[in-house]
């Protein structure tokens, strides 16, 4: 028995399962339809109430490599991956992979009869998948539907209708027979439903790249160039789908240098701009996000994260651009970093984005997450709310040959907006308070102060600021994006054992709050999560943290999210590295 499983048979007896839930894993090979069978099961669970999780594992190559997806599945609210897998269904063998700390002895491997993989510790059912798909003119993973589906107790009725909308007209009678064979099959099998409760009413499903762009859309933003690159490309179909509709204007550019460049000229033309982009273009990137600041140009950047350096693994889910989004340029740039930790701030931090941007007229980087953005979840509702864009200020006697001094600044050296009626002059070289260039080194000092002093608000009142658990702890979890779910899974059973931890899911990663070294200053022992090689986070926050505490350090950056039972192993067994 591996160490894994192990550890996970001895907690069953230390702490109670909080959850209440089904974990559904299937494997195969790229171009078997797995993502579509995805979506379905997570449509037909929506349909009946219930919370869902999702992560898939792909490889870059279209056709021919492995690759898995996972649905958790429960009654309560989740937001992390599952600890096991109840069901794994099995297209290709070559697509069993990472599998044995996750099943268990009453773990259901659901296999064609003509696959073998590893002898495994749990009930194995060969089915005749293949046969069974050509019998009824269908595909092997819509009969695996139909069993998973008799399997959840989902019915048939909810199944056909998310096929009735996402399958296309040719092969919707298809898919239904598939489904209805597959169905037939389960019932053979004399397996036990699992019968998940069907709850009041249906949830909606979305995806990261929805609510960000919901959330440009909802904050006015009327300007969009992209470039397309995994995994934020989604971001820019779907804005490119809905900006027509709100008098907006969506381009896909050559490259993320054009991307940048005209996000910034749009927004000094007067509208709400955005790109997006993952690590490798927001390298190419940093060079306009500097002149922004030093223009002191508003404009929104999202950064959806990948593995790397370089092309890395461009599939992969990291948060290795901690580094990279804090520190965006040469010289000293005022910018404002953050990063949502639910699939609901993705799309109010989108909103706050571009208020920021716009009232300390500067870069805004939005730091996301590949797990967020390419993955399905369920939200019972979205508090959707709509602001009316950029409030340029109108004035009378102005003229196009008078310039206004809109870098004058106010006392805590935010910039006047721009005014309608005067010639607003931006540049990338120093400048004086008319925007026109200067050499001269006074000029540059109080300048220079000025562009700093702009973001100290945010530094005293940092935005989305939240402290989970128990204040009075003496120890504390610091985590980043999407390892919020899993911290907190692992925290409220260690909780149980009347073990008092508090955990700050920082979402202001620049300016960074003062408010860190305050709230953890009698904190004895700090552990920093994050999923990248080099502990980025733990060397950003450093800074902040009281000195008298003991620091510890959590990572993964194998290009799979944190499972709750790896943090709590972590926080429990091995204290961190």
């Amino acid at each position: 028995m591996s160490l894994g499983i192990f550890l996970r048979e001895c907690l069953r007896s230390v702490y109670e399962v909080v959850l209440k839930d089904v974990s559904v894993r299937i494997a195969g090979l790229t171009g078997q339809g797995i993502e579509f069978a995805t979506e379905v099961i997570v449509g037909a669970c929506a349909l009946k109430g219930l919370n869902v999780y999702t992560f898939r594992w792909f490889p870059t190559i279209v056709r021919g490599g492995s690759t898995y997806s996972e649905i958790r599945i429960s009654d309560v609210e989740i937001s992390a991956p599952p600890d096991k897998i109840d069901v794994l269904a099995v297209l290709d063998e070559s697509g069993v992979k990472d599998v044995d700390d996750l099943l268990l002895r009453d773990s259901i491997i659901l296999i064609d009869e003509s696959l073998s993989i590893p002898q495994y510790n749990c009930r194995v059912f060969r089915q005749p998948l293949k046969k069974t798909s050509s019998e009824a003119k269908s595909r092997p993973n819509i009969v695996v539907v139909g069993f998973i589906s008799g399997l959840l107790g989902l019915g048939y009725n909810s199944v056909s209708i998310v096929l009735e909308k996402i399958s296309k007209k040719d092969l919707l009678e298809s898919n239904l027979r598939g489904v209805e064979a597959g169905y037939k099959l389960f019932i053979e099998s004399g397996l036990e439903s699992f019968d998940l409760p069907s709850l009041s009413a249906s949830k909606s499903i979305v995806q990261g790249s929805d609510m960000v762009a919901l959330g440009a859309l909802s904050a006015g933003c009327k300007f969009f160039a992209g470039y397309p690159i995994t995994p934020s490309t989604s971001i820019m179909e779907k804005i490119m789908k809905w900006f027509p509709e709100v008098g907006g204007l969506a381009v896909q550019v050559e490259d993320e240098l054009s991307a940048i460049s005209m996000i910034i000229g749009a927004s000094y033309a007067g509208a709400r701009s955005m790109t997006a982009t993952s690590g490798p273009g927001l390298s190419l990137m940093v060079e306009g996000i500097g002149f922004a600041a030093m223009a002191e140009i508003p404009i929104v950047v999202v950064d959806v994260q990948r593995v790397g350096p370089s092309t890395g693994m461009p599939t992969a889910y990291e948060q290795g651009d901690i580094d990279l989004a804090t520190h965006p340029s040469h010289g000293d740039v005022p910018r404002i970093v953050l990063a949502p930790s639910t699939i609901e701030e993705y799309y109010s931090m989108t909103m706050l984005a571009f208020e920021l941007a716009d009232r300390y007229r500067c870069p805004v980087i939005l730091l996301l997450d590949q797990v967020y953005v390419m993955n399905y979840f369920t939200l019972d509702k979205l508090e959707a709310s709509r602001t009316s864009g950029r409030k340029n200020v109108s004035s009378v006697g102005g003229g196009l040959l008078q310039v206004f001094p809109s870098y004058s600044g106010s006392a805590d050296g935010i910039p006047s907006p721009p005014l309608d009626g005067f010639l607003v002059v931006a540049s990338s070289v120093e400048h004086d308070v008319k925007g026109l260039g200067t050499q001269d080194g006074k000029i540059h000092v109080d300048m220079s102060i000025k562009r700093l002093r702009k973001l100290g608000e945010l530094e005293e009142s940092p935005v989305g600021w939240e402290v989970l658990g128990d204040a009075e702890a003496c120890e504390a979890v610091v985590s980043i994006g999407s390892c919020r779910g899993a911290v907190e899974e692992a925290l409220e059973k260690i909780r149980k054992s009347s073990r008092m931890m508090l955990h700050i899911p920082l979402k202001q990663l620049w300016p960074l709050p003062r408010m860190l070294e305050e709230t953890l200053k009698n904190v004895e022992k700090i552990y920093v999560i994050e999923q990248n090689a080099s502990g980025q986070l733990l060397n950003l926050v450093s800074s902040k943290l009281p000195k008298t505490a003991e620091l510890r350090s959590i990572r993964k950056f194998d290009g799979c999210p944190f499972r709750p039972v790896e943090i709590y192993r972590g926080l429990v067994y091995d204290g961190g590295g």
